[in-house]
């Protein structure tokens, strides 16, 4: 009896400076002692059951063996405390990348052989867009998206010569930015915008593309075809991308349709409209949104524009209609989708007193046959502004997505005027793209 009892007094003088020696750290090493504590309870539990069947009287020991289980609880408690702490302070060490915006980066780079009418033929690469994209969340209620990229402009043979696709001489400086051979790096888009406002309104402020039509809000890299349809580049270019502000209204839902109110309000600094630089201008869009059945849905939009530039007496109008029709069998959509869309266009400038009018549409088909394949064709029309005549241009197109990171594109384009007839050219695309947000498209 008394050597059991030199055990026990043992282990409940050892078991303090066993716990106070162990670091809050060393989740481990705690596990292990907690370990042996229970190991020794099991020896004791042992000892106290003979001793009762010996008839003795186990009284002491029992109170001792409930202290000695109440410090390994205790332990036990230190040591998953110890665990959380140890825990907590990792995951505030590795949460310091969230603070670290999400980077992605997009290769597209594009080959060509035009046929221009009349003209010799030509081939050559060019290095169309590379975009370095970062995005982060700024704290609960705002995100902020940042693009910065180098664009080129691919020449596509019987275009207009607002968009530099005809050579005067094919020498020189001039010459070769005609052909593609020059760039810019610029700032796209970088804007910050809020989320979970009250009532649900959405807010953005920065330079950013506008919410006008169906694809100006997509980069360059994740359109369905190399090139924008004519009237979006006779009427503003490569995109509207202007500086200002942007509201979203809640949408509302009026039986199966939803519409949704878009007002923005922007410098007027789009060369294309605006000349070099305006005043203001302002953007209005209302869509609606149909869900016809589990596959399919239809959208109609319309937006209108609206600026000044005083220094050049320079007013313009844009007005502009769409819709879209989509149908993707449910649990399926990443093997079989139809996409059928299509945008008319009315421009209106007038300077010192001289109105300028133009017109333009397009219709556009795409079919997903499979998870990598994609059959694409789109018609376009423009006539007016920079004194283009009626144009033409037809382009079928082949998609392949090798991976999720890249896709690889076969293009042909026709393009006839009054002025140029039988005008062809072949492009094949390759985009890549590393990174969270790769092939996003806005």
């Amino acid at each position: 009896m008394r050597k059991f009892t030199l055990i026990v007094f043992l282990g409940l003088f050892s078991l303090p400076s066993v716990i106070a020696a162990q670091e809050p750290e060393r989740t481990d090493s705690l596990e292990q002692e907690v370990q042996k504590l229970k190991a020794q309870l099991d020896s004791l539990q042992r000892v106290l059951e003979q001793l009762i069947r010996q008839g003795q009287d186990t009284t002491a020991v029992t109170d001792e063996l409930a202290a000695l289980r109440a410090a390994a609880q205790a332990a036990a408690a230190g040591a998953q405390a110890g665990a959380d702490t140890t825990g907590a302070q990792e995951s505030r060490t590795r949460n310091l990348s969230l603070t670290n915006p999400e980077i992605s980066v997009t290769g597209d780079v594009v080959g060509y052989y035009a046929m221009p009418a009349g003209e010799s033929n030509r081939a050559g690469a060019v290095p169309r867009e590379f975009e370095f994209s970062f995005q982060a969340p700024l704290d609960p209620y705002t995100r902020t998206k940042i693009f910065a990229a180098y664009h080129q402009d691919v020449p596509i043979a019987g275009l207009p010569d607002a968009h530099g696709h005809e050579e005067e001489d094919g020498e020189g400086e001039e010459g070769e930015e005609e052909h593609g051979h020059g760039g810019e790096f610029d700032i796209e888009e970088a804007y910050v915008y809020w989320v979970g406002l009250p009532g649900a309104f959405g807010v953005k402020v920065g330079k950013f593309r506008q919410e006008i039509g169906l694809y100006n809000r997509w980069h360059t890299h994740a359109l369905w075809e190399v090139d924008r349809p004519l009237p979006y580049q006779v009427f503003y270019g490569e995109g509207l991308i202007q500086t200002g502000i942007g509201l979203t209204f809640p949408s509302l839902t009026l039986g199966p349709s939803t519409q949704t109110l878009i007002l923005e309000g922007t410098s007027a600094s789009n060369d294309v409209l605006f000349g070099e630089g305006g005043d203001l201008s302002f953007l209005g869009r209302l869509q609606s949104f149909w869900d016809l059945s589990p596959a399919t849905y239809i959208q109609v939009g319309a937006s209108g524009v609206y600026g000044r530039n005083r220094d050049e007496d320079l007013t313009s109008r844009l007005g502009q209609v769409d819709f879209a029709f989509r149908w993707a069998p449910p649990n399926r959509s990443l093997y079989q989708a139809l996409h059928l869309k299509g945008e008319w266009y009315y421009g209106e400038r007038e300077i010192a007193g001289v109105k300028e009018t133009g017109k333009g549409t397009y219709v556009q088909l795409n079919y997903r046959a499979n998870r990598r394949l994609i059959l694409g064709a789109r018609g376009d029309y423009i006539y007016g502004f920079e004194d283009i005549l009626d144009t033409y241009q037809l382009v079928p197109s082949i998609t392949w997505w090798q991976s999720e990171w890249l896709y690889l594109r076969l293009q042909y384009n026709y393009v006839k005027s009054e002025t140029l007839q039988g005008n062809h050219t072949m492009l094949v695309q390759v985009v890549w793209a590393i990174g969270p947000h790769r092939h996003e498209n806005y």
